[in-house]
């Protein structure tokens, strides 16, 4: 167990803990022979018995000392200490940009740019290391208080000619900042990099993350099977275009550097666009068929695919006319509220999938623990609303009055927590009748407890 004053190497004092993972710790520490404050990271005793999870540790820091560059953090040591590995690197006096993110929600247009183009700047001097980040999201880029940014955390970094510190077929990093290729199990390149920086930017301008899911399978069918939704308009046309480049499914057709996309991101920064090759002409549907059947071998590689039941345009007993509208008397599991309905008990979910516009039955999640979403009201499914792609339901006025920022806040437990989530429409089978759920989650991202009654 790590206390505050133990020394590591007879040299380097741990003073605060500042974050954990799985793997170790990271300390902020003293390093008593030059006077300096630097981060310490510490692999944890469990961790480092086992010889794959050493060996990746010792490659992180052969990453990051392989590079010199102001927008990748500084190594400065590497040593063990009663059996643990330890990780010396530059002490960064500010915050991540998940941290900045949650605090401020979403961030405008030419600070994100900045943002981008600065990481892109580190991850050109990466890749031309032969080195491929594989994990670039916004936990893993720490913003100075000067504005700077640094790439940190290359745990899982790929090196040219390394050997592979992993079994064939597994899958490293965040699912939601995973490029396609990698989801489905494809090498990652510098163009994966790039995606995720692209996802990242996303996130910043949206004020939420582009994909979310129950399950890394639900994620990977939104990656392949549709673009995150279209951003807010108040978002300027050369940023939209620098992130959908960055988007691009198939990398190819992606900014086709680190450094195109940072000066693409400085460029649109100042209201302009860099002309850039255009992409080569694809067969979109043939290869969105190559990677749905590539996904299905990856999953059913792993277990078996799960089949989900989708919303159809005509339920089966509803003669094509929607669904069956619900009974006068509140199904079961809800009870009246208001003009509506609401959840007897919180109701939660880990996470929606909506494929090809078409809502998928959610998973429910215990309210207690991590989740998503929560319900705070509910409306019987109008019998016009079959057809309309998920994405639009909340645009309509009568779920738009029902699903409001004023109807969330009044079934809030704490009105002030909740400004400013975001809100959803969903629907969802309860018994014969068909409801359309009003749901909110954090634009941070996931939550714990219940936050509405």
């Amino acid at each position: 167990m790590l206390q505050p004053g133990r020394r590591l190497g007879d040299r380097y004092r741990l003073d605060a803990r500042i974050g954990a993972g799985g793997m170790g710790e990271v300390w902020r520490a003293t390093d008593e022979v030059l006077g300096r404050v630097v981060a310490v990271k510490v692999m944890l005793a469990g961790a480092g018995a086992d010889p794959t999870l050493a060996r990746r540790f010792l490659a992180e820091a052969k990453a990051m000392a392989g590079v010199n560059h102001p927008a990748v953090t500084a190594i400065h040591d590497y040593g063990t200490d009663d059996g643990s590995p330890y990780l010396v690197m530059e002490f960064v006096d500010g915050e991540s940009l998940a941290q900045l993110l949650t605090r401020h929600g979403r961030l405008p247009a030419a600070q994100t740019m900045q943002l981008v183009a600065r990481a892109a700047d580190g991850l050109r001097a990466v890749h031309e290391r032969g080195i491929v980040h594989r994990d670039i999201k916004p936990a893993n880029l720490l913003i100075r208080r000067d504005g700077s940014v640094l790439i940190t955390d290359f745990g899982i970094a790929r090196m040219d000619g390394a050997t592979p510190l992993t079994t064939g077929g597994a899958i490293l990093g965040t699912p939601t900042y995973l490029a396609p290729e990698q989801v489905l199990g494809q090498p990652a390149t510098a163009l994966s990099d790039v995606y995720s920086l692209g996802l990242t930017a996303y996130e910043c301008l949206a004020g939420h993350r582009p994909f979310v899911g129950d399950n890394p399978y639900a994620v990977a069918l939104q990656r392949i099977q549709s673009a995150p939704r279209t951003l807010t308009g108040d978002v300027p046309g050369p940023v939209l275009a620098v992130v959908e480049r960055a988007l691009a499914p198939q990398p190819a057709d992606r900014w086709p550097s680190a450094a195109d996309l940072a000066a693409a991101a400085r460029a649109a920064a100042a209201g302009t666009v860099v002309p850039s090759p255009t992409p080569p002409a694809r067969n979109v549907p043939r290869f969105r068929r190559a990677l749905l059947a590539a996904t299905g071998a990856v999953i059913l590689a792993i277990g078996g695919l799960v089949a989900w039941s989708a919303l159809d345009d005509g339920h089966a007993g509803s003669g094509g006319n929607g669904p069956t509208p619900a009974a006068a008397s509140p199904p079961a599991g809800f009870a009246a509220c208001d003009a509506g309905l609401c959840p007897a008990t919180p109701l939660c979910f880990g996470g929606m999938v909506a494929i090809s516009g078409k809502a998928m039955p959610p998973g429910e999640a215990d309210c207690t623990g991590d989740h998503y979403w929560e319900t705070f009201a509910a409306l019987p499914l109008p019998s016009d609303a079959s057809g309309v792609r998920q994405e639009k339901l909340i645009d309509r006025p009568d779920v738009a009055v029902a699903c409001s920022a004023g109807v969330m806040a009044r079934r809030s437990t704490d009105p002030k927590a909740t400004t400013g989530w975001r809100r959803d429409a969903w629907p969802l089978q309860t018994g014969s009748a068909w409801l359309l759920l009003c749901i909110a989650g954090s634009d941070s991202g996931e939550s714990r407890g219940a936050a509405f009654r």
